[in-house]
């Protein structure tokens, strides 16, 4: 397994940062629903429209220091256990795509795991991938992003048994251990499949995201959920190994090594804080100001909470433009500016106590634990 020099891993790591434009936002500037998007093509087309992004951009006067949208077909995490033989769920309106819960025991999925599938013609796949070339034509594009995706092997396999799967853990062991490998295999062979259709040269394809593994105690990893996080990173060989991994309580934080991360994402964790993470693992972790805190905050707190984050261990922090509401928007633009803060002390060799010195004595009574237990 993949081990990393976690002795000078962190200390190498630079900082970064960044605020994502919000699909969402954009949807909702267009005037189209997510039925609409997941649908019709040409959804799409007024989303990533010239126009809309003028609108987008007059309601946020940061604009450039955005990561801008690309052009992609619609968001969906199932792609894979659709080509398994799922079926999707379009809500009416703006309800996120769903699959349709199944009966399947272990061993029926055993079985289909063990027959060769050609994920470019199973599920949806067909649709997606003219729904991609359709709107390359439109745009006059060589590029649009392929987004029928992926999970982790904890998340999939959850998303096939549902609640079994925890049952299973203690019911049927050594068949779930069974299912699993054959799971993880069929994982990295759909990632082959995505990775081509978008043209990414598949070993870096290093990144994962697994929300449901945290459900597993902690302590019941190393049999259940590490070998099979391996299977899926050690087929691209990478030297890097990204988990995205909501929910986590600090026992989790162990296995981050044991499993070799490098970089983790515990994005919406509210047992967790930088301190936290900080203490109990080497890895470098980027913190994110979910778009839901937003309202929670002013200008000041949102440059406090960036300048607390670096100080108690962050090597990242990131966010997303969701709401164009006035406060939201200064909201954003404290988070902006406190990391271009952040960036140009530390080009001038300043440490995370010089930035600590930073936050305002409100933001020191409130990050973190006030944030955890009263605020999230």
């Amino acid at each position: 397994m993949f081990k990393p020099d976690y002795t000078v891993l962190r200390k190498k790591s630079e900082f970064v940062w960044y605020v994502n434009m919000s699909y969402y936002a954009m949807a909702e500037l267009a005037d189209v629903t997510l039925h609409d998007l997941f649908t019709n093509y040409k959804a799409s087309l007024k989303l990533y429209s010239k126009e809309n992004f003028d609108k987008f951009n007059k309601h946020f006067p940061m604009h450039e220091k955005l990561r801008k949208l690309n052009p992609s077909t619609p968001p969906i995490s199932y792609g894979h256990i659709n080509g398994l033989g799922i079926d999707l769920v379009f809500p009416e309106g703006n309800g996120e795509v769903n699959y349709k819960r199944c009966d399947k025991s272990l061993d029926d999925w055993i079985s289909i795991l063990d027959k060769p599938i050609d994920f470019s013609k199973a599920g949806m796949a067909p649709y997606y991938l003219e729904y991609q070339d359709n709107m390359k034509k439109a745009m006059n594009v060589d590029k649009v992003n392929f987004s029928y995706g992926y999970e982790g092997p904890i998340t999939t396999a959850y998303t096939m048994l549902d609640l079994k799967l925890y049952y299973d853990l203690y019911d049927d062991p050594e068949k779930l251990k069974v299912f699993l490998e054959k799971l993880s295999w069929s994982i990295t062979q759909f990632k082959r499949f995505h990775a081509n259709v978008n043209g990414n040269d598949y070993k870096n394809t290093s990144y994962m995201c697994d929300d449901c593994a945290t459900l597993v105690s902690a302590d019941m990893w190393e049999e259940f959920v590490i070998p099979y996080m391996d299977i899926v990173y050690s087929d691209v060989n990478a030297n890097r190994r990204s988990l995205h991994s909501e929910g986590m309580i600090y026992k989790h934080l162990k296995n981050l090594e044991k499993l070799g991360i490098t970089w983790f994402d515990p994005s919406v964790s509210p047992k967790l804080d930088p301190e936290i993470i900080y203490k109990n693992c080497e890895v470098p972790f980027i913190w994110r100001m979910c778009s839901i805190y937003h309202s929670l905050l002013d200008r000041e707190l949102a440059m406090d909470f960036v300048f607390a984050a670096v100080r108690d261990g962050a090597s990242g922090l990131f966010t997303t433009a969701r709401d164009l509401e006035e406060h939201n928007i200064n909201v954003v633009e404290g988070f902006i500016q406190a990391c271009e803060t952040v960036q140009a002390m530390f080009a001038k060799g300043a440490d995370r106590s010089d930035v600590g010195k930073l936050v305002s004595d409100r933001g020191k009574d409130i990050f973190w634990e006030k944030w955890r237990t009263q605020y999230i």
